[in-house]
Formats: structure tokens, sequence, C-alpha cells
């Protein structure tokens, strides 16, 4: 019987890029000198968890993209064409859409999303898709490789739509509009800093950050007398920073953020900002999972509004930043 050779061996990954929070990712890149962008691309998908919970509900999803180049448009700015310094905008429009028909079809291999350092569901399957196995599947249809860059994941007879030798920085936003019971959504975003030159993994450094978009909460809140007599609304807007989780857990931070606001009864929103932001980082835990989220590296930004605190202003704001 003829012996059949050994099938070749699985290259062996890159390191993976440095897990930074946003700010560094930007600080990185520099200042742009040639962007491309599309937002908001309309689609809808059943995955990851709706504001209940609730897994396997179709959901919209807005698709969102930046492109930042390392060279100006000298060329096609000049002769009025697109050039290899540029890309399509109609293209990268369709490149999104086209990986979410194709996951909803079922046609590419859903294998889950390479989680950041210290994720310990990296390699767990679920049977509702999560947020991040879709983002992967439209991360590699970009760059051909999986979001920390360790290693290639396009099939060697696809081309990735970008020329990673042109690019400086990329960023992908999903948005969930209706994942939220008390905000306006939920989004999750990846931006990526590209080396000058290449050698195995392309990327310089990486971002998670994973957003809960204006929450409105009724909070006792204020310093004035007659803001201690009743609740008023206070809009939260909040970012994990260095987002190491593949799971979706949008709907039980959102409780935690809501419990902590609602059960308050601060002077001052830089008090209340901190509370909330410690009770992220000490109190909240995902799953049986004993390990706080300071531990995990988590990086918690809140801006906190009060509409009608100032009658001739749309409204007063403070931001807090917290986290190792």
């Amino acid at each position: 019987m003829e012996q059949k050779p050994d099938p070749k061996p699985e290259p062996k990954p890159d390191p993976p890029a440095p897990f930074v929070n946003a700010w560094q990712v930007r600080a990185d890149a520099g200042e742009p000198v040639a962007v491309v962008r599309v937002r908001n691309l309309q689609g809808a998908i059943p995955v990851g968890r709706d504001a209940w919970g609730r897994s396997n509900k179709v959901q919209p999803v807005l698709l969102s993209s930046e492109i930042s180049f390392v060279a100006p448009f000298a060329t096609a700015s000049a002769s009025d064409k697109l050039t290899a310094e540029t890309v399509h905008y109609g293209n990268l429009s369709k490149t999104l859409l086209d990986g979410l028909e194709r996951w909803e079809q079922g046609t590419p291999a859903k294998t889950p999303a390479a989680a950041a350092p210290g994720s310990a569901q990296a390699e767990a399957k679920t049977k509702t898709p999560r947020t991040a196995d879709v983002f992967e599947l439209l991360w590699v249809r970009m760059t051909g490789r999986v979001v920390d860059g360790s290693r290639i994941e396009l099939p060697l007879d696809q081309i990735p739509f970008l020329d990673a030798t042109k690019v400086r920085s990329l960023s992908l936003t999903m948005y969930f509009p209706k994942a939220s019971l008390l905000g306006a959504g939920v989004s999750l975003t990846t931006t990526a800093c590209f080396k000058e030159v290449l050698e195995n993994n392309p990327l310089r450094s990486y971002s998670r950050t994973l957003r809960v978009h204006g929450l409105h909460i009724p909070t006792l809140i204020g310093v004035n007398s007659n803001e201690r007599t009743a609740k008023q609304m206070v809009v939260a807007d909040v970012d994990i920073d260095r987002f190491d989780v593949t799971d979706d857990i949008h709907s039980d931070l959102e409780r935690t953020i809501v419990e902590a606001m609602e059960s308050s009864s601060f002077e001052t929103l830089e008090a209340l900002g901190t509370h909330v932001a410690n009770k992220i980082l000490n109190d909240f835990r995902i799953g049986d999972d004993p390990k706080p989220m300071k531990e995990r590296g988590w990086q918690i930004k809140i801006c906190l509004e009060k509409p009608i605190a100032v009658p001739f202003a749309e409204c007063p704001a403070v931001e807090v930043r917290m986290g190792p």
C-alpha cells in the first residue's frame, strides 16, 4: 500500500502584537496624513446577545472603518484616479458587508476569535456566534491576519483587501444600536498600528475597546438643595479599554453600571464617576472567574452628563479615567 506523505505542519505563529490602550495605538500611529473612512454601514445578523442578554436574536449592526495611509494622496490627487496609495471606499463597503453576508449564510469557517492577552475564553466554542467571532472574520478579510496579527488566517487563494505596506493604522467598529436597555447601544472597536518595515507580524500595537453608549439613568446627584429632593437623569458613556474578553458581557456590565448609579447619592459627578469605575474594576466578575477586572488590565473611561442641570447649556459633563 502506498504510504501517503505526512501533511505539512501548521506554520508557527508569530508573536502577537503588544496589547495596549487606544491612546497608545493612536500615539504609535502618529498624526494621519491621508485617511479613508466609511461610517455606519447597515446590516443585520444573529450574533452575540441582545439587550436582555438573549442569544440567537437577529440584531441590527452598523459597521464603520477608518484607514490611515503611510503616504499622502499625491499620485491619486494629481492624476485624479484611484491609485495604490488609497482604496476605493465602495469596495471597502462591499468587503465588510460581504463578510456579514457570508457569515450569515454559514460559508466561512467559524473559528473563535483570537483573544487579547489574558483571555481564558480564546478557544472556547459557543452555539451562538459571538461578536468577537464575526469581528475577527471581518478583520481577516481586511488584513489577512487575525486581530493580534500573530498568524495568517485568510486562505492562500484569497488576497486581503488591504496592502499592509501602505497602511499606517486601521480601525474597525461594530455598533449594535439595540443591544442596550437604557442606552443608545453597544460597540466593539479594534484599532491597530502597522509597522513601517514589515517583518512577520505587521502590527506594531493594537487595542480593543467595548463601549456602552448613552445610558440614561435616574440618579440622586448634585450639590444644590433642590437637587437633593429628587433624582434627575444622568447620561453615562462607559468605555472599557484593553478589553480582553471575547464573550458578550455587555448586558451584565450595563446592569452593574445601572445598579451602582441608581443606588448612589453623591453630590458630585467626580465622586459618582470614580465610584462606578471602582465597581467595575473591583466588583464586576465574568461568570465563575474570580479575577477582578483591574487584574485583567482594564482601563475605564466614564463620561457623565447632567442634561437639565444648567438651563442655558446642553449639559455639564465630567470624565473620569481609572485603571492600571
